[in-house]
């Protein structure tokens, strides 16, 4: 006889939602990613964009080898963003061919790489709805969490201690980057507003929605970025054009009177914004964020009574559309007259002029006075540069990574950048017409699908996904966010939540057999090669640079040929070998390490000037070699000195100016 013992619903229900969260997994790789890389300098660093292919790449050969119904989630949508991102990772990899340095392509690669392995990995499933929404609440969540990390940081400096960076009186932690803090925060100004006040938010969603925007607001505040503000202006804007959920005046009220009393107390400390750390100012504003951000929470949950009533009112399609229509119709009045009675031309004329005129930002020790102003800060120059390097080759660019060589030959001033600033005018410098039509696609694509989607019942997560996803490819166009996978990971891992097939939709295809299976695993493997060599050279070559600024030249001649030994394309450890080599006095194996370096990265002035030193200590002629070094860097100080220094005497004299010359990267 068998017993069937019967548990209760509710243990039923825990039963069935255990395994359904686990099998829904992916849905919060967008925020584990975010979350990761953001404490890891936001991903900028080479080995932390190959270590995030090679995991991407191996939970791919997981997914397609174990999973029931890998192909799930493909759509002719998904096919054609995954499609253009991968093309784009290819022509990066090939521009190696013409630009004469391949290991520059081969780090732009891994970026794309680990870009177009997200999408494909998270669209892989197919969707269900409500997935979006789940997707973004945990983005919203994680960019919270690195918002409150960041504040906490710069009002406690003495409890925790953190690299301050380049501006201490500008918050960057823990991207690294003021403006890469910026628009972290401004795309999370956009979702935690949807969080509160769209539909088929809940109770939870909509008060800690709520409680979440003045931290926000108030670190993006004290990144003191103007893109990132006007980002999040952008954002909200956006949202409340595509959205325009019921919920948003409930929500501007609760969160929006806390949230302007905390930028309020902020504003006024004028230590933050001075870069300065008083005890009792910092007190003050924590206290009184957490504060607002409480009383954001509670005036929140009173609402809920008044959602529940604007949710329950019907209103007719004629009536929405006529209400629209005269909302447009009062917005473009109200701004006409504010153009006709103001001098509107005539400042926006003012501050047109002053952003392409003024070449930088005034330095007053206040960094409020910078939100004032509107100035480029040289990105002007940048821009000028990527145009000119476009004209010169329109149909493959200079080839991927090379702006840098581009902006030190051409440069109008001493700045050193290694980007364009620009993501769209630096994919025309680097990879041309070709490259930028590839990047469009792969962007454009999931916005489309969100924007036909926006008629449907699922209108408010999407219009959430449309304007945080504009705020930072607005943003992108004037900032290097591309190269900070932190900001851009969120946004290829849910755009694969929008453009998979949903499962409701989908015939299930039959399971793959077991050879297609391998076939597609050990394809997915072989994309992690390249990432994993990358890897595990930089870990040879960072272990190299330590030590040789430690003065240790045994420990960074073996982590240089460690490096070598994984990528032997790599000029960085034969200059670490060459410079070793000049302090040992073994000027002959210097000069091959040297040499060696050149070649691999020939229009890198840095490695035509330590050329020239070890020609020079080596008794050899080191003008030609100093020459080449200015041609590729005129403005470069060092570059000028070693030129000068070689113009005159002969061989001692040149020796003895190549000992006196600086390294490069010290």
């Amino acid at each position: 006889m068998t017993v069937v013992i019967e548990q209760p619903a509710r243990a039923r229900g825990v039963a069935r939602a255990v395994p359904a969260l686990g099998m829904r997994w992916q849905l919060a790789l967008p925020a584990v990613l975010t979350l990761a890389l953001a404490f890891r300098a936001g991903g900028f660093f080479l080995g932390t964009t190959a270590l995030l292919a090679v995991l991407l790449a191996v939970a791919l050969v997981g997914r397609v080898t174990l999973g029931r119904s890998p192909f799930a989630g493909w759509s002719p949508a998904l096919a054609g963003a995954a499609g253009a991102l991968g093309l784009l990772a290819a022509w990066t990899l090939l521009s190696a061919l013409w630009s004469d340095a391949p290991f520059r392509a081969l780090s732009e690669f891994d970026r794309t790489l680990a870009y177009t392995l997200a999408l494909c990995l998270v669209g892989s499933f197919a969707t269900r709805r409500g997935d979006l929404d789940h997707a973004l609440r945990a983005v919203a969540a994680a960019f919270v969490v690195i918002a409150a990390a960041a504040l906490v940081v710069r009002l406690f400096p003495e409890t925790f201690v953190t690299d301050p960076g380049k501006e201490p009186s500008r918050l960057a932690f823990p991207l690294t980057y003021w403006n890469a803090m910026g628009v972290a925060c401004a795309i999370g100004v956009v979702l935690a507003l949807h969080c509160t006040s769209g539909a088929r938010q809940g109770l939870v969603a909509r008060v800690l929605g709520a409680g979440a925007l003045p931290v926000l607001a108030t670190t993006l505040y004290l990144t003191f970025s103007r893109g990132g503000i006007a980002a999040a202006l952008l954002g909200v804007l956006l949202y409340v054009l595509l959205a325009h959920p019921r919920r948003l005046p409930l929500a501007l009220l609760s969160a929006g009177i806390p949230t302007f009393f905390a930028l309020r107390e902020t504003y006024r400390s004028d230590s933050l914004a001075a870069g300065g750390f008083v005890t009792a100012e910092a007190t003050h504003v924590a206290v009184a964020i957490a504060i607002c951000c409480l009383a954001a929470m509670v005036l929140r949950a009173l609402c809920v009574v008044v959602d529940r009533r604007l949710d329950a009112f019907v209103v007719s399609r004629r009536a929405r559309r006529t209400a629209l229509l005269g909302s447009a119709v009062a917005l473009g009045g109200a701004l006409l007259f504010t153009v006709l009675a103001t001098e509107v031309p005539e400042r926006v004329d003012d501050q047109r002029r002053e952003f392409f005129e003024a070449r930088g930002i005034g330095a007053t020790g206040d960094q409020r006075d910078r939100l004032s102003e509107s100035g480029a800060n040289g990105r002007i120059g940048h821009w000028n540069v990527a145009l000119d390097a476009f004209r010169a080759h329109p149909s493959t660019g200079t080839g991927a990574g090379t702006f840098r060589l581009e902006w030190e030959r051409e440069r109008e001033s001493t700045m050193n950048v290694v980007d364009a600033h620009s993501l769209y005018l630096e994919a025309l410098a680097e990879l041309g017409w070709p490259g930028l039509l590839l990047l469009g696609v792969a962007l454009l694509l999931p916005l489309g699908v969100a924007l036909r989607r926006l008629w449907g019942p699922d209108r408010h997560v999407h219009a959430a996904f449309l304007a945080a996803s504009l705020a930072l490819l607005v943003h992108a166009g004037i900032d290097w966010d591309w190269e900070m996978p932190a900001l851009f990971v969120w946004f290829f891992t849910t755009a694969a939540i929008v453009c998979a097939a949903p499962a409701s939709k989908t015939r299930m295809p039959p399971p793959p057999g077991r050879i297609a299976r391998v076939v597609a695993g050990l394809g997915c493997l072989f994309l992690a090669v390249a990432p994993a060599a990358a890897m595990a050279s930089q870990s040879g070559l960072d272990r190299a640079t330590r030590a040789f600024r430690e003065a240790d030249c045994a420990t960074a001649v073996d982590g240089a040929l460690d490096s070598l030994g994984t990528l032997r394309v790599r000029p960085e450890p034969y200059e670490l070998l060459g410079y070793c080599n000049l302090r040992a006095r073994q000027f002959p194996l210097a000069l091959a390490a040297m040499q060696a370096a050149h070649r691999r990265d020939p229009s890198n002035w840095e490695y035509a000037y330590g050329l020239a030193v070890a020609q020079a200590l080596d008794g050899e002629d080191p003008r030609p070699a100093a020459a080449l070094a200015l041609r590729l860097n005129p403005r470069d100080v060092r570059a000028e000195e070693l030129h000068s220094a070689f113009a005159r005497g002969g061989p001692r004299r040149w020796a003895r100016a190549a000992a006196r010359a600086r390294v490069p990267f010290q």
